[in-house]
């Protein structure tokens, strides 16, 4: 009897990881990428099997960058500008405590 009511108890605990569907594939038309749509709502970018993203263009060892050089740019300069504002904050810390 004890059996049973295990096993019961342990297919219940299952029953909610088998109601899950799988993904669906959706091909953005705009950009041609591919994504993962889940039917709870969820969104992933497709990576292809060499780690690349699915979409057209994007191919392994052609060079072709995933960020644009002006993005970088921008990323570089606002990520020196957060780096200045905790230096800022560190030192205004640190006169605090003398």
């Amino acid at each position: 009897m004890r059996h049973v009511l295990a096993a019961t108890l342990v297919l219940a605990s299952l029953a909610p990881a088998f109601a899950l569907d799988e993904p669906v594939v959706w091909r953005d038309p705009d950009t041609g990428c591919a994504y993962w749509l889940t039917p709870q709502g969820g969104i992933a970018p497709r990576f292809r099997r060499d780690g690349v993203p699915d979409c057209p263009g994007a191919h392994s060892g052609t060079g072709v960058p995933l960020i644009s050089e002006e993005a970088l740019r921008g990323l570089t300069r606002e990520f020196g500008r957060g780096l200045d504002a905790l230096r800022l904050e560190f030192e205004a810390l640190r006169d605090r405590d003398k």
